[in-house]
């Protein structure tokens, strides 16, 4: 999908990733990713919102199969998204809906539901809590909380991010780089352990399934066995939280 999008002339290169890092992580990229996935088919969604869907293309691949699909970003990246849908598909799909919301405002966050119908819905994120401090992510919660309690369905979430796997092996300059390219510093945005995180969504009103990230999915990264050791490590130690609202 890169070439092609290189070759309609959108430059992904801003990505805060960078090639080199995209690279060095491609493993955790693709566990999140496919674990994601593979707990959406198995619940057999057929109403999803992704929250800061940013590039990722699940709503490129579900959307045409006739699931509901709502991609919510912020206003730039919503725009950006739709040039890309519409070079890699020459039009978005009728069932991808691209919507421009702060997930952490609820009335733009519930406007992004506009288009559900009284079925469940599943709600993804997959990189985005690293970035919310606490308090932000008590409103997220909240958020997903009322959808659900109106809805029913589940949170699927990959971001369950540890202190300890964001200060492990090479990561510090990264960092770094993310530290001074923001303007604020992530690490008070991690959890300390799975009990902290299972404790923080369970007192935010949800039941909490862990799940190993790569629960099903193992055979299926095909970026795993070139992936570094420590990196192997971190992905068996990682978790993928399915969260009811209770």
């Amino acid at each position: 999908m890169v070439a092609a999008l290189r070759e309609r002339g959108l430059d992904l290169s801003s990505s805060p990733w960078g090639e080199a890092g995209a690279a060095t992580y491609a493993a955790f990229m693709e566990a999140r990713f496919k674990s994601v996935n593979h707990i959406l088919e198995e619940h057999r969604a057929r109403q999803v919102l992704e929250l800061a869907a940013g590039l990722s293309p699940r709503g490129m691949d579900f959307a045409p199969r006739g699931v509901v699909y709502v991609e919510a970003d912020l206003p730039e990246s919503i725009e950006r998204k739709r040039e890309i849908v519409t070079a890699v598909l020459g039009a978005v799909p009728a069932n991808l809906h691209l919507c421009a919301a702060s997930v952490v405002d609820r009335e733009q966050f519930l406007a992004c539901a506009a288009v559900f119908d009284k079925r469940p819905v599943a709600i993804t994120t997959e990189g985005l809590l690293r970035y919310l401090t606490f308090d932000e992510k008590q409103r997220l919660s909240a958020n997903v909380r009322e959808l659900l309690a109106r809805f029913g369905g589940i949170w699927v979430t990959t971001d369950v991010h540890l202190r300890k796997h964001m200060h492990a092996h090479r990561r510090a300059a990264r960092l770094a780089a993310e530290t001074e390219r923001l303007g604020r510093d992530l690490d008070p945005n991690y959890f300390d352990d799975l009990d902290h995180a299972q404790t923080f969504f369970e007192e935010g009103g949800f039941a909490v399934e862990s799940r190993p990230l790569l629960d099903g999915i193992r055979e299926r990264v095909i970026s795993l066995p070139t992936a570094p050791p420590e990196l192997i490590d971190e992905l068996n130690e990682r978790r993928t939280f399915v969260l009811t609202a209770i």
